[in-house]
């Protein structure tokens, strides 16, 4: 098969996989690239690509355009989906990006919040209950963004014992979280001022749906950038309760179990 026909069939199946359009951009983009090296190295069908040819391309990623592991590694990503559609189709004997490796990625350090730009956030946050509500879960609980999204009332016991039901998701085990007086009083507060609002959830949308995770983030995004936070995710809110509960003494099997972590190991 013809190897610009084969892009182009590729690209389509993308389209009929009703894949975003940033996905297949990406894709076509990756694969653009990587054909026209092919071309100038004399390889016009798919059949007559080699792993050389590959490694030779991987190699110019990183030598002549100076990526970086992790931009090479999404290419990579490309040229394997690639490469496979390609083995499906019957286009190759075998498929031979199966033999390429992805770098190994350095793992980027945790952004620990301080205790002044802990309260700093909560401070930025206090104009808006429910983006205070959402910032003092986050930091006193643990939980992720997905987690936090699907809080329903029901999973909340405010009674004497206040705790939160963390139910299973995929992989990961449900979970009872003990909440602070703190955390309980402004979560009492939230669920007051919207008791007439017939949502099951706890943070909700104007037409009672769970608030996307995308909305979440963004409006966490705004709360770093008026504070003043540099180089922060929602996911570093997470980091931060974990490293605070470390230093407030609390085992790390106690704390690993708190925060959903697969393995003892993903805790330290």
């Amino acid at each position: 098969m013809d190897i610009q026909r084969a892009h182009k069939e590729f690209v389509q199946d993308l389209c009929d996989q009703k894949r975003s359009v940033y996905t297949i951009l990406a894709y076509q983009k990756d694969i653009d690239q990587l054909i026209d090296h092919l071309l100038k190295a004399g390889v016009t069908k798919a059949s007559e690509a080699k792993v050389d040819h590959l490694v030779k391309y991987i190699d110019k990623l990183y030598v002549v355009d100076g990526l970086t592991p992790k931009s090479v590694s999404r290419k990579i990503n490309s040229i394997k989906t690639f490469f496979k559609y390609l083995a499906k189709k019957g286009a190759l004997e075998e498929n031979i990006a199966y033999q390429i490796k992805h770098p190994k990625l350095e793992k980027k350090a945790p952004r620990i919040l301080s205790r002044v730009e802990y309260n700093a956030l909560r401070e930025t946050a206090r104009k808006d209950s429910k983006y205070l509500t959402m910032v003092e879960v986050l930091l006193q609980t643990g939980v992720r963004i997905s987690e936090l999204a699907g809080i329903e009332k029901t999973h909340l016991d405010l009674s004497d014992k206040p705790t939160l039901f963390v139910p299973k998701r995929e992989s990961q085990k449900e979970r009872i979280i003990p909440l602070s007086k703190k955390t309980t009083d402004i979560l009492q507060k939230l669920l007051e001022e919207h008791k007439h609002k017939e949502s099951k959830y706890v943070f909700s949308s104007k037409s009672g749906k769970a608030l996307l995770i995308r909305n979440i983030r963004g409006a966490m995004e705004r709360l770093f950038e008026k504070t003043g936070l540099e180089n922060v995710t929602v996911n570093d809110l997470r980091h931060t309760f974990t490293a605070h509960q470390i230093k407030a003494g609390v085992s790390l099997q106690t704390l690993s179990r708190v925060a959903g972590h697969k393995t003892l190991a993903t805790t330290q």
